[in-house]
């Protein structure tokens, strides 16, 4: 009986101490700047984990991006929403390369490894070892994720240019083992080079920096190229501009900067996108001006593609 007492006030005390978690995780993300949850971390165990509990919570719920900015190193500095700029030290970054963000995690890619990770609570989850040692060696890529890893839906797909004409597709659901791949015969004419992907409604999009879109259907893996509907002619897409990003960033002149897009849901059906790019600095120019795009599919109608699987 003594035994079973013992455990019985064992379970009740972790009860109350998870509790007690949750209640200043709370606390801290109504009452504390990220500059000071990041401060406190170091006080305690439970307060490190109440403080990447509120992190977490702060993060889910922004309604613009934050910018995350990392070079070779493990050392990163990060933009909030309201201008303040951050120093963070996250060892996973080193010899990464950034390859997606979606939910407030972020899927990179090290030396044929490919995993997530969520940079405030620095969760880690490690996917199957993808078929290609190195992604560098395709001339474009981009990759999305529909859902936070932590979704038993979660899907990735990883996409390249093959041999000019060919679109490579890398797939791999939560449950697999192993990437599966998919190709379509797409020529510059059908998709100029690739910026960004993302996903939505069941399919993986893949859109150029003009008007070309490419759209693979996670459920029936069929492609469909997409061509500019002539019929919705003075329709424009909604934008905003970020100016001084590298002014911000704290960035040096004439830095080259590349930028791993992210896709931002908003509750009029039109999401805020951010491409990727590859910026060079002016000469005697210490600007920089990524575009947030809304994107609307009103502009889009559909043709049937050559495709092979």
């Amino acid at each position: 009986m003594d035994q079973h007492s013992n455990i019985s006030e064992a379970n009740s005390d972790n009860k109350k101490r998870n509790n007690s978690i949750h209640l200043l995780a709370q606390i801290f993300s109504d009452y504390l700047e990220l500059k000071e949850l990041l401060r406190i971390r170091g006080v305690c165990k439970d307060w490190k984990y109440a403080s990447t509990e509120a992190l977490a919570r702060i993060e889910t719920f922004q309604d613009e991006p934050w910018f995350l900015m990392y070079g070779k190193g493990s050392t990163c500095s990060l933009l909030s929403n309201e201008d303040k700029l951050y120093t963070l030290n996250i060892p996973e970054f080193e010899g990464a390369t950034c390859v997606a963000s979606n939910s407030g995690w972020l899927l990179l890619f090290r030396q044929g490894s490919i995993f997530f990770l969520c940079p405030f609570s620095r969760t880690r989850i490690d996917l199957p070892k993808f078929p290609l040692p190195e992604l560098i060696d395709c001339s474009e890529y981009v990759a999305a994720f529909s859902s936070a890893p932590t979704s038993e839906d979660c899907t990735v797909a990883v996409i390249n240019r093959w041999h000019e004409i060919t679109l490579q597709l890398h797939l791999l659901r939560r449950s697999d083992q192993r990437w599966r791949v998919y190709e379509c015969l797409c020529t510059i004419g059908d998709l100029s080079t690739i910026k960004f992907a993302t996903y939505k409604e069941g399919a993986f999009q893949i859109l150029d920096g003009f008007n070309g879109l490419v759209t693979f259907d996670a459920r029936t893996k069929r492609w469909r190229k997409h061509v500019e509907n002539s019929s919705s002619v003075g329709k424009y897409l909604r934008c905003k501009i970020c100016n001084n990003l590298s002014e911000k960033l704290g960035l040096e002149k004439n830095v080259c900067v590349s930028t791993c897009g992210t896709q931002i849901s908003q509750c009029d059906g039109l999401d805020i996108v951010i491409q990727n790019e590859n910026i060079q600095a002016a000469k005697g120019s210490s600007r920089t001006r990524p575009s947030i795009v809304h994107v609307s599919e009103q502009r889009m109608t559909h043709r049937r593609p050559d495709e092979r699987t």
